[in-house]
């Protein structure tokens, strides 16, 4: 056999590895062009339609489907290229394509538009990692959370959504809290319970670690004349203090238009709009959906049982 024989058979493991190094090279490099490109599409659309499955599907399918889904999107690929490889002529004419330097631009080509796919989803998508105990027992720490960035794009965040949102004071920072009250709601809390526009509100996501009763934090809005003699030690804004009295009247506290009131799960043990104020429509990020991950540092485990969870 010839050396330019050699050097024309289309060998499986060179498919293959160009198949991993891009989906539907490794059908090029066997002279199955418009394969690659359908493959090279399915393989991508594949990819969106898995990380859009996480928030269509239950748990603990919204997690097994898109793991699978990838698994598969990775697997056929490779076995149709080690295929196509097999069942190409022994005597196999080189085209323009088949060249080294074709295949590095492709792969470089391929390494961009993952970067903009990545870049699309970062668009939609946020994964949240610095949660804390504030939203206990909803949220443990070490939970990864995925964040729906484009959950706001034609409505408005709803009572009990779970945004995430840039600190009013510091917008450097970024907080997790539930929505209590929208704008043009009336909210008040009397011994820890919380009425919305006069009605009490079913918490069953709510867990309190203290008896005793405490101004601000367990009965909110203050009275005028207790709001002047909070200690500062108690965590109140000062920006906070002084617009407060604008917006409390004797039936609560009126949440003005574009603006939310959000409250931590771990009612005793969070810092929230009781004491730093509203958050504006234009500081919410987004809204958590979905728990992709969580690790238990003090059991250095995964919390298995948490993958997959669908927050509300």
């Amino acid at each position: 056999m010839s050396s330019v024989e050699l050097a024309s058979r289309r060998v499986p493991w060179r498919a293959a590895i160009l198949g991993v190094a891009a989906p539907g090279l490794g059908q090029l490099y066997s002279g199955r062009p418009l394969r690659a490109i359908l493959i090279h599409l399915l393989a991508v659309s594949g990819v969106l339609l898995c990380a859009r499955v996480v928030f269509i599907l239950s748990r603990p399918s919204n997690i097994v489907v898109p793991v699978a889904g990838l698994l598969l999107i990775w697997l056929l690929p490779l076995g149709d290229a080690v295929s196509c490889a097999r069942k190409a002529a022994p005597n196999y004419r080189l085209k323009p394509y088949n060249h080294w330097y074709a295949y590095l631009l492709l792969i470089v080509l391929v390494g961009l538009e993952q970067e903009a796919t990545r870049s699309f989803l970062h668009a939609r998508l946020a994964g949240v990692k610095n949660v804390t105990g504030s939203m206990l027992p909803t949220l443990l720490p070490g939970d990864h959370l995925y964040v729906n960035e484009r959950a706001y794009t034609d409505h408005e965040p709803q009572h009990g959504d779970l945004v995430y949102f840039r600190f009013p004071p510091n917008p450097s920072v970024t907080f997790l809290k539930r929505v209590i009250a929208v704008g043009g709601d009336v909210v008040k809390i009397e011994h820890k319970k919380v009425y919305l526009n006069g009605q009490p509100v079913p918490e069953s996501y709510v867990q309190f670690q203290y008896a005793n009763s405490l101004p601000l934090r367990d009965d909110f809005p203050p009275s005028p004349g207790l709001l002047e003699h909070l200690p500062s030690t108690w965590g109140i804004d000062p920006a906070w203090r002084r617009d407060l009295l604008g917006f409390t009247r004797t039936d609560g506290l009126h949440v003005p238009p574009d603006r939310v009131f959000v409250l931590g799960d771990n009612r005793d043990n969070s810092l929230d709009s009781r004491f730093w104020g509203f958050v504006p429509r234009v500081n919410i990020l987004g809204r958590a959906e979905v728990i992709y991950f969580s690790w238990s540092a003090e059991a250095r485990r995964v919390r298995w049982d948490r993958l997959g969870k669908i927050l509300k």
